[in-house]
């Protein structure tokens, strides 16, 4: 047990480290970076509409309103933004905003799995798909995996739990995304043959003891 929280707490440091070069979490917080490529679509014009690669310096060419920095912006931040800026040539403007590349498609899987490593997705994936690109279980009674977000959230899986429910490897909770780690935990054994041995060991002692003290009485 104390291994595996070292290996846990390890994991934690290791995800700070990777997560500044494979940036991602849960769709809503995904930071976007130079390299993503993102679709901005107008309700109603599709002359305003355009797939676009985001540039080294964090930019963006859109037409009729010219450069527009979008790195460093959530999904969600750039689409107020795009509103407020077709505002004057798009009555009652209604942008959506989708990514359609992910320039860093990795997450990492650590643990006690057949081969433990980063593993390259190109959109996200969940926990069962996850655990099979590594090759699977190496103990198939494992029961709790740990997934840790790159912005350093720990959730907590309990695999019975998501099997029994019906569909719920497609919900968020179960989701990585760029950049998150999987840590499957070492299922400790309980050393039911040295527990035996102790016990018979203590159960002579208190008998060779009690033995003893019959006779010098």
């Amino acid at each position: 047990m104390r291994n595996d929280l070292i290996v846990l707490y390890l994991t934690i440091f290791l995800v700070g480290v990777l997560s500044t070069l494979a940036f991602g979490a849960r769709k809503s917080e995904y930071i976007l970076r130079a390299g993503d490529v993102i679709e901005i679509k107008v309700v109603d014009h599709d002359e305003f509409s355009q797939k676009t690669r985001i540039r080294p310096d964090g930019m963006i060419n859109y037409p009729v309103i010219g450069e527009v920095e979008v790195g460093g912006l959530t999904t969600e931040q750039l689409v107020k933004i795009m509103e407020e800026k077709l505002a004057p040539y798009v009555n009652n403007v209604v942008v959506s905003i989708t990514i359609d590349q992910y320039f860093s498609n990795k997450i990492f899987i650590l643990g006690d799995v057949a081969r433990s490593g980063e593993v390259q997705i190109y959109e996200p994936i969940d926990v069962l798909k996850a655990l099979a690109a590594s090759g699977g279980l190496r103990n198939p009674k494992t029961k709790n995996i740990k997934i840790i977000r790159s912005n350093g959230d720990i959730t907590n899986i309990d695999l019975r739990v998501m099997l029994d429910k019906k569909g719920a490897t497609t919900e968020e909770t179960y989701l990585l995304y760029p950049g998150d780690t999987m840590f499957v935990p070492e299922n400790p054994t309980i050393p039911w043959g040295f527990i035996s041995m102790i016990i018979g060991l203590v159960s002579s002692t208190i008998g060779l003891t009690l033995l003893i003290i019959n006779l010098s009485t």
